[in-house]
């Protein structure tokens, strides 16, 4: 069984997500993990420009507050689940966010 390469921990989540990307697009997701170094997001929006190495902004409201987390896509994927088809995709943050 492979190991987790995470540094730090990420817990399952089910928040709702703008994803602005630096090329203009703008989608709405779920975030389904999310550590303060990176986090999981879904969408049913397939298409939205984004790939591996964009710039994104994830903006979303975590114990009562709006966070807004700068990052980079590290994989996108695709999943299909209960009959939707969603895309996946990883984002690393350029720096630690706070989620306290």
């Amino acid at each position: 069984m492979g190991q987790d390469k995470r540094a730090h921990e990420r817990a399952v989540t089910d928040l709702a997500v703008t994803v602005r990307g630096s090329g203009g697009a703008v989608l709405k997701g779920t975030v389904e993990n999310l550590g303060s170094l990176g986090a999981l997001v879904s969408t049913l929006d397939l298409e939205a420009a984004l790939d591996v190495g964009d710039k994104v902004t994830l903006v979303l409201q975590a114990r009562g507050r709006t966070v807004e987390a700068e990052g980079e896509i590290l994989r996108l994927e695709q999943e299909f689940a209960a009959g939707d088809i969603r895309r996946a995709f990883a984002v690393r943050f350029t720096e630690p966010v706070d989620l306290e």
